[in-house]
Parts: C-alpha cells; sequence; structure tokens
C-alpha cells in the first residue's frame, strides 16, 4: 500500500474536563452514563452522531432479544418469566412505549417482557426514550464528535481527541468508559484484542435491516421464507448468501422487518470495507424489495418503510480483560461471586461462509454470569469496556452482544466507575464483589433472592 507522509502537530483545546466520560451512546453508553451519573458522579456521554440509541436507533435492530429467567411448572408448563437485566433496561422500554397512543401502549404494557410484541423497537422511541432519560438523570450530551485518538501516560488515559465540525478538541476525564461497541477507545490506548474466528480471523457477517409497509399479511404464503427463496436465488434474481428470509412482526399491522441481507467477509474497523458494506447491503435489499414485489403474493404494494442508516455490525474487536469467558462458561452455566451481568440468550454466530447460523441454547431456566475482569481492560489503570465488545471468546461473545445485556454491561461500567472515584482506587484495585453488591442495591437482578 502507498502512503504520504502527513504531519499532525498543533495544540487542541481542552473543551471539558469531567470525573467520567462515556464514549459512544449505544445501550451499553447509555447504562454506563446513567448509572454514573445517578451515583452523584459528573458525567459527559459523547456520540459521534446526533442520536443516541446505537443499535437500536441507528442500525435499526429489532426487537430485543430474550435474555430471562424463566419459571415453569411440574409439567414444564410457562408460568412467568422476569428479565436478566435492570432495572435500565425495562426502564428504556417502558419509556419507549409511552410515547405510543394509550391503546397501543395499553395492550404492549399487559404483556410480559418476554413476550415479541413488549421487546419490539421504533427506532425513533428509543432514541427518544434514552435521550429522556439521560438528561433526567443529569448525564451532559456531546454529539457529533467523532473519537480519533486518545492521549495516556503511565498506563492511564489522561485525554480522549475527537473531531467536530469545530475541528480538533480533547476531553479530560479521571476515568474512561469505552461503548464504541468496536472498542476504539481501549485498541486507541493500546489495549489488547481479539479479532473474529480463531481459525480465519473472520467476524460474523454484517446485516442491513430495513422494514416494509403496506403489506397483506393475511395473503403471504408460508414458504416464501424458504423454498421460493432458494428458488429465487436459483434464478438469478437474488444474491444474497443468507440460507432463508430472516423478518419479524411489528406493531403496526401493515409492517414487517427483515433482517436477511448478509455482507461477508468485511471488517468493522476497516473504513474502507466498512463504505463497501454499506453498499452491498443496500444492493441486497434492492433486489429483495423487487423480488418481492413482483413474486410474493402480499407484497404487491409494499413500501420501503424505514432502513438502517447504518449496516448492523455483529462483532469486530474484543478487548482483553483481567478475565476471560469461553464457549465452555456457556455449557457449563457459569457463575461468578463478582459477577456484573447475567445471560440466558443462546449461542448465535451467524456464518461467516454465508449460509447457516449456528445456534446453542441453555437448558430452561439457565443462565451464565459475567464476572468484572471481563469489563477491565488489562493494560489501562482508568478504563472501563461499556459495549459489546468484552473479553470473551467468539462464541460466548455471540451470546453476550444482545442489546439487554449490553445495558447490563454499561451498567456495571457506570458503577464500578462510581466505585473508583469514592475510594481514589484503579479500576483494576477496586473490588468486583462491591460492583455487584452496588448494582443489587440500584436495582439489577443479581442477588438469588430476586428468583426465589
Amino acid at each position: 500500500m502507498k502512503t504520504v507522509q502527513y504531519d499532525f502537530q498543533e495544540r487542541i483545546p481542552v473543551v471539558a474536563n469531567t470525573d467520567f466520560l462515556v464514549v459512544g451512546g449505544g445501550p451499553g453508553g447509555f447504562g454506563a452514563a446513567v448509572t454514573a451519573a445517578r451515583q452523584g458522579v459528573k458525567t459527559l456521554l459523547v456520540e459521534a452522531s446526533g442520536t443516541l440509541g446505537g443499535a437500536a436507533a441507528l442500525f435499526e435492530i429489532q426487537p430485543f432479544m430474550p435474555s430471562h429467567k424463566v419459571w415453569r411448572d411440574a409439567q414444564n408448563h410457562f408460568l412467568k418469566a422476569a428479565p436478566l437485566d435492570g432495572p435500565l433496561y425495562p426502564e428504556w422500554i417502558d419509556r419507549m412505549w409511552s410515547y405510543l397512543p394509550g391503546e397501543v401502549r395499553n395492550t404492549v404494557c399487559e404483556r410480559n417482557l418476554a413476550d415479541l410484541p413488549s421487546r419490539m423497537i421504533s427506532k425513533d422511541l428509543a432514541a427518544l426514550a434514552i435521550e429522556d432519560i439521560c438528561v433526567e438523570s443529569a448525564v451532559n450530551l456531546l454529539f457529533h464528535h467523532t473519537l480519533i485518538g486518545v492521549k495516556t501516560d503511565k498506563n492511564r488515559v489522561k485525554y480522549a481527541v475527537f473531531h467536530s465540525k469545530s475541528g480538533f478538541c480533547a476531553i479530560r476525564a479521571k476515568v474512561f468508559c469505552d461503548s464504541t461497541g468496536d472498542g476504539d477507545l481501549a485498541a486507541l490506548a493500546g489495549c489488547d484484542f481479539e479479532f473474529g474466528d480463531v481459525e480465519h480471523g473472520l467476524c460474523q457477517p454484517m446485516t442491513l435491516c430495513f422494514k416494509l409497509s403496506h403489506v397483506d399479511k393475511t395473503r403471504i404464503p408460508a414458504n416464501f421464507r424458504s423454498t421460493l427463496y432458494e428458488q429465487a436465488k436459483a434464478a438469478g434474481k437474488l444474491h444474497c448468501p443468507r440460507h432463508n428470509v430472516l423478518c419479524m412482526s411489528y406493531y403496526d399491522d401493515d409492517v414487517i422487518h427483515f433482517n436477511t441481507t448478509r455482507v461477508l467477509g468485511k471488517s468493522a474497523i476497516n473504513g474502507v470495507e466498512l463504505s463497501e458494506a454499506e453498499c452491498e447491503g443496500r444492493h441486497q435489499m434492492r433486489e429483495l424489495i423487487a423480488w418481492l414485489r413482483a413474486d410474493i403474493p402480499g407484497f404487491e404494494q409494499c413500501r420501503l418503510h424505514s432502513m438502517g442508516a447504518h449496516i448492523g455490525i455483529r462483532e469486530s474487536r474484543r478487548i482483553l480483560g483481567l478475565a476471560y469467558l469461553t464457549r465452555a462458561d456457556f455449557v457449563n452455566a457459569s457463575k461468578f461471586p463478582d459477577a456484573i451481568a447475567r445471560s440466558s440468550y443462546q449461542i448465535d454466530i451467524h456464518s461467516t461462509s454465508g449460509s447457516g447460523t449456528e445456534i446453542v441454547k441453555l437448558k430452561p431456566g439457565q443462565f451464565y454470569e459475567i464476572p468484572y475482569g471481563c469489563i477491565v481492560p488489562r493494560k489501562m489503570k482508568n478504563l472501563l469496556i461499556g459495549a459489546r465488545c468484552i473479553s470473551a471468546d467468539q462464541a460466548l461473545h455471540s451470546s453476550s452482544r444482545i442489546m439487554p445485556t449490553v445495558v447490563s454491561i454499561g451498567q456495571a461500567a457506570g458503577m464500578a466507575a462510581a466505585l473508583s472515584l469514592e475510594q481514589k482506587r484503579d479500576v483494576q484495585k477496586i473490588s468486583g464483589c462491591d460492583v455487584r453488591k452496588r448494582l443489587i442495591i440500584f436495582g439489577a437482578p443479581l442477588g438469588q433472592h430476586v428468583f426465589e
């Protein structure tokens, strides 16, 4: 690759000085910022785009995937379920639905959070709800600032460097939280990380999500997701490598959400490849819409209702921390005294070669726990991970990456930051058991009493 010499030597303004700086306004950043702010910590949340919500708002990911403790009777009949994530995840949902008309809201709120209708996401309402909660919790917000660098000293992050319409600037903080999803802040700080699968270094494919409206669901043939889809691929009408059509209901009767496009072999941390992925995702979407409208009953009048402003990214970096979870921890439903989050969601690995998805489920009622060390990078004394990029292998990551769990991971980072500041100790030195205790007081379902 050709290179060009470009020297950047310039003094830039320090535009903010805060106790806790959270970079990235997705589910994890939301959890981290609100939790810390509610502990009385001066908190600043910086987001590269113009809205909060991350995958829920920008990627148009929906619905929230289920991660619940389920109770059944002696005959294995369902009795009730409670989310393993709280208190901020249910609060986010409640605030989201508060924007809906009363009749729709009442129908949804009567359901358990384990039910699909209660986990559906309007990307716009998701963004508004997070912003509401952040503002009410005294989180300071800064939009349209993109992280480009860090300044470190003696294994501590001193400044995060951003670029905006005003040019370059720096923000100083006592504790930092990487909620970028891709581990950008940690990587810039020199933290070690893993990327992709062990064999080829490939990540799960990216997906552009979209919704179609004006669909007559009563007339859709049952085999359009499989047989008819495969026939269209064989005829050269579709070039999506996915093995079937993945689509889901939405709270509007005539709208269907599609999670079908599949972009292979592109890296989310390579700028050119990420751009190519966006184009490929939209190309597959155009083909899918044309095929549905021309060949599938019920879709004749369908219209593009909405699409992700950013292609959906399942994985990229995984920042190596003081602890490390593996597939074995999932299979064994591992528990830890310093657990800061729980999950019962399945291993869910979309094939890097295109066709198929590996699904491995826990036994009913089981869940695994994430220890505090998984969100503490090994090298930096004042840096925490509040995003999907925790210290784990690809299999475990494919389970823990879902948005409800990521909110809980962010909560833990926010609580750890608060304890670190209170005790004036490095994040590596505070007790994960103390973080867990404080999270339980905060309302997180991490104590045994919650499920008795």
